[in-house]
């Protein structure tokens, strides 16, 4: 008998729930859920700002294989947007990408993030790690790099600052 006042009790609190499905609504009820009309459409899965600017450094990094450094960074780069080297600042587009064309013996350069931090409001984003430049008949270039992102007007990240600190020379060991 307990189970059977349990079971009507429960259905009882269920009917006055609006979510609950139509099967177990009480008749001549219908739900305001099931009366109004119901986006069909998925949503759309936006990854967290971290994940966002991740993937940009992955796909920096897949067009500077085949576009080079000036290449892949021109067309991200902020209107504001500057490319720091020691001893250079690059602006603007054919700066950028007459400036860090890759010489005449150079391989495939790499970069891999191992910080990316965002500011509190979303808006600002840092990312930084080991870079490698490949040298054809010659000691690869190594150091890290920092890049400053800044959303645009439409909300696209771009790139406001990029620096590219070589480590120092390593020292040549005599026999």
């Amino acid at each position: 008998m307990r189970h059977l006042i349990f079971v009507a009790v429960s259905a009882f609190a269920l009917g006055a729930c609006e979510t609950m499905p139509n099967a177990f609504a009480q008749s001549g009820t219908t739900p305001a859920a099931t009366t109004a009309t119901i986006n069909t459409a998925p949503a759309v899965f936006t990854p967290p700002p971290e994940q966002q600017l991740l993937e940009l450094e992955r796909q920096l990094s897949a067009t500077a294989q085949t576009e080079g450094l000036g290449g892949a960074l021109a067309p991200a780069m902020h209107p504001q947007g500057m490319v720091i080297r020691p001893g250079a600042m690059l602006t603007g587009t054919e700066e950028i990408t007459r400036g860090l064309a890759p010489p005449a013996n150079a391989g495939p350069i790499y970069w891999q993030p191992d910080r990316v931090e965002v500011s509190g409001s979303g808006d600002m984003g840092m990312t930084s790690g080991r870079y490698v430049q490949v040298i054809t008949g010659a000691e690869a270039q190594q150091g890290r790099y920092v890049v400053v992102w800044r959303r645009d007007a439409a909300g696209d990240w771009r790139v406001l600052t990029e620096t590219r600190i070589p480590d120092p020379p390593r020292s040549v060991r005599r026999r």
